[in-house]
C-alpha cells in the first residue's frame, strides 16, 4: 500500500512573466509530488497520470526521485501557458491542450492511506472514480480543476456539476478564496467554509494569497498567516505545495495548528525559486524557528 496515491495530469507549462518565458513540466499532480518527495525521500508516493508517450520526458524529475509513475499514453498531453503581470499577483491561464480523463480502470489495483486528486480541467476526473476510491480509501482533492470549463481554449470559470455527488466523498478539501466562493455562493470565506463541511467534508482547507489561510475542522477554524519570501521569483504551485505540505503533515498524525503552520511555511520557501520546492523538512523546520513559532512541533 501506498501513503500517498496522485491522481492528475502532469502538463506541458508556457510560463510567461513580461518579456521573460520558461516551458517546464507543471500541473497540480507534479508540484504536489515532488513537494512531497522533497520533504521526505522515505515516503512511498505513487502518480497515476497520462500524456503523450513523445513527452515522457516531462516525467524525468519523478523517475529521478525514486516516484513510482503509472502512467497511460494519451492522444494529447495538457499544455497551459500561464501569463503573470509584473508583480505576479494576476494570471492569465490559456489552455492549447488537454489530456483524456482518467477512468476506474486506471485505478483499479491501486491501494494507498490517502489518495490526492489533482484535476486540470472539469472533464479530468468523473464523478464515478471518485466514489470509486472513496470506497477504498481516504481522498484528498483540490478542486480547482473542475471550476475549470475550457471554451476556445480559454478558460471559463464555472460551478461544479458534479458536486453533490462528489463533495461527500471528500475528506479534505483544498480550495483559493474565489474557488470557495463559487462553490458554495457565499462571499464570507467562514460561512462558505461551514456550507462546504456540510457535505461531511472533515477539513476545509482555504487558501487566502498574501491573507495566509484558513482550516476549518470539528466546528473550529484555524487561521495561518502566509509568511513573507525573501524574494517572490515563481508563485506556480505555490497552493499545490501547501497542500503536499499540509496532508504530509497529517498523515504523520500532526495536529491541525502544526501541519497548517508547516504548510505556509513550505509554500513561502517554494516562492522563492522556480519550479516545485526544492527544500527539504529541516529546512521548513528552520524557517519556523526564525518566525519565533514556540507552539510548533517537529
Amino acid at each position: 500500500m501506498f501513503d500517498i496515491c496522485v491522481i492528475g495530469h502532469i502538463t506541458k507549462d508556457i510560463i510567461r512573466i513580461e518579456k521573460n518565458k520558461k516551458e517546464l513540466p507543471g500541473g497540480v499532480a507534479y508540484y504536489f509530488t515532488l513537494a512531497l518527495r522533497n520533504l521526505d525521500p522515505y515516503l512511498n508516493i505513487c502518480l497515476i497520470t497520462k500524456l503523450k508517450n513523445e513527452d515522457r520526458i516531462l516525467l524525468d524529475e519523478l523517475f529521478k526521485n525514486n516516484i513510482q509513475v503509472f502512467y497511460t499514453n494519451s492522444k494529447e498531453t495538457t499544455i497551459f501557458e500561464n501569463i503573470y503581470n509584473d508583480t505576479l499577483n494576476f494570471r492569465i491561464q490559456k489552455v492549447r491542450a488537454i489530456a483524456q480523463p482518467f477512468t476506474i480502470e486506471d485505478v483499479l489495483n491501486k491501494s494507498a492511506k490517502i489518495f490526492h486528486l489533482g484535476p486540470l480541467t472539469n472533464e479530468d476526473i468523473p464523478v464515478e472514480v471518485i466514489k470509486y476510491l472513496s470506497k477504498k480509501s481516504k481522498i484528498s482533492l483540490d478542486i480547482q480543476g473542475f471550476l475549470r470549463n475550457v471554451e476556445q481554449g480559454e478558460i471559463r470559470k464555472i460551478n461544479w456539476k458534479d458536486k453533490e455527488e462528489g463533495l461527500p466523498c471528500i475528506e479534505i478539501l483544498k480550495a483559493n478564496e474565489e474557488e470557495a466562493k463559487i462553490l458554495t455562493g457565499i462571499n464570507d470565506i467562514k460561512k462558505a467554509a461551514i456550507k462546504l463541511a456540510e457535505y461531511g467534508i472533515k477539513e476545509v482547507v482555504i487558501t487566502l494569497g498574501r491573507k495566509g489561510s484558513l482550516i476549518f475542522s470539528n466546528g473550529k477554524f484555524f487561521s495561518f498567516p502566509a509568511f513573507p519570501p525573501k524574494k517572490t521569483i515563481d508563485v506556480t504551485g505555490c497552493g499545490d505545495t501547501y497542500i503536499a505540505a499540509y496532508i504530509y503533515k497529517r498523515l504523520k498524525s500532526c495536529d491541525i495548528e502544526n501541519a497548517g503552520n508547516f504548510a505556509a511555511a513550505t509554500a513561502s520557501l517554494k516562492i522563492e525559486s522556480f519550479g516545485p520546492f526544492k527544500g527539504n523538512k529541516e529546512d521548513v523546520f528552520y524557517f519556523l524557528k526564525t518566525k519565533n513559532l514556540l507552539s510548533y512541533k517537529e
